[in-house]
């Protein structure tokens, strides 16, 4: 199962940052520019590369890097 630092690369990968540069504190939209479009982007790339599907109730919260984690790893469980 994928921990939470495979969930950290993978979101670097897909915004062309280094893992390490990622603040798991930092919001989405705010400071890493993330619009709808890209967080849309972002979500159907995940979903994906860990075979899980988001209810769009769950990504309307979605406001750091760690609540998109978190998101991952309980669906993971599911």
């Amino acid at each position: 199962m994928p921990t939470s630092i495979d969930i950290i690369k993978a979101i670097a990968e897909h915004l062309g940052l280094n893992p390490e540069d990622l603040d798991r504190q930092a919001t989405l939209r705010e400071e890493l520019g993330l619009g709808p479009i890209e967080l849309n982007d972002l979500l159907s790339d995940l979903s994906q590369r860990f075979n899980i599907s988001f209810e769009p109730e769950e990504v309307e919260d979605l406001r750091k890097i760690d609540d998109l984690i978190v998101l991952i790893e309980d669906n993971l469980l599911d």
